[in-house]
């Protein structure tokens, strides 16, 4: 059960690393060239990578002792708080404007 927990985080972790860098790429691709709007979207996304996985881990931890991934709802919740804000931000209101 305990590796089922690490490989749910996991999935949680990359997919909303993915979106974040493609809905940044596909934003930016419009105002500038796409290697930089790339390199924008990979940066951006790394620190999502890292904000979530920081997330997930647990407050107290000890190597060998504790789970090595804390799965809580308030966690999964915020990454799609996240998600959800990044999307709305780059996807909907400039769409809207035009």
């Amino acid at each position: 059960m305990e590796n089922m927990d690490k490989i749910v985080v996991l999935i949680i972790v990359f997919v909303s690393a993915f979106i974040t860098w493609k809905v940044i790429k596909d934003f930016y691709i419009t105002k500038f060239h796409k290697v930089y709007a790339h390199l924008i979207a990979v940066i951006t996304s790394s620190f999502m990578l890292l904000s979530t996985m920081f997330l997930f881990a647990p407050k107290n931890y000890q190597r060998g002792q504790t789970a090595e991934v804390d799965l809580s709802f308030t966690s999964i919740v915020s990454v799609i708080a996240m998600v959800a804000v990044i999307y709305i931000l780059f996807k909907y209101i400039p769409s809207k404007n035009k």
